[in-house]
């Protein structure tokens, strides 16, 4: 069912400082930024691999949330899938609680994020790249 380790989402509170910092000191290249509802993100190809840096855009939302109450750090890791509606019905049906009811748009095409506490208290996203 996953293809791979699409990405990495890491949680900061200036984007600017952090996508510098990857940048500078692990020789990165960043992507445009963007902003999505109530977040700011920056993605660094680094091989086959993303590095997603996510900050709040105010002190409201969910990386705000996440922020204040867990600090900067790893917020959630996310796997390619080829189908998506298919992913979450067979990982439903095994008894993973899919928080996403419908896949949604992401950075990176369809998303559906798995509760953590099906997961050992990994944040875990599905992504069906465009």
């Amino acid at each position: 069912m996953f293809k791979k380790v699409n990405h990495i989402g890491i949680g900061v509170r200036d984007l600017e400082q952090a996508t510098k910092l990857w940048i500078e000191t692990f020789g990165v290249e960043a992507r445009p930024t963007v902003t999505e509802g109530d977040m700011k993100i920056a993605m660094l190809p680094l091989g086959d691999l993303l590095v997603e840096l996510l900050a709040p855009v105010g002190d409201q939302g969910v990386m705000a949330k996440f922020l204040e109450k867990r600090g900067e750090g790893l917020h959630h890791v996310c796997f390619e899938v080829d189908d998506i509606r298919a992913a979450m019905k067979e990982l439903a049906d095994k008894g993973i609680e899919v928080i996403d009811k419908e896949p949604r748009e992401g950075a990176e095409g369809l998303i559906a994020f798995l509760h953590p506490k099906s997961t050992f208290s990994v944040l875990t996203e599905i992504v069906q790249v465009r």
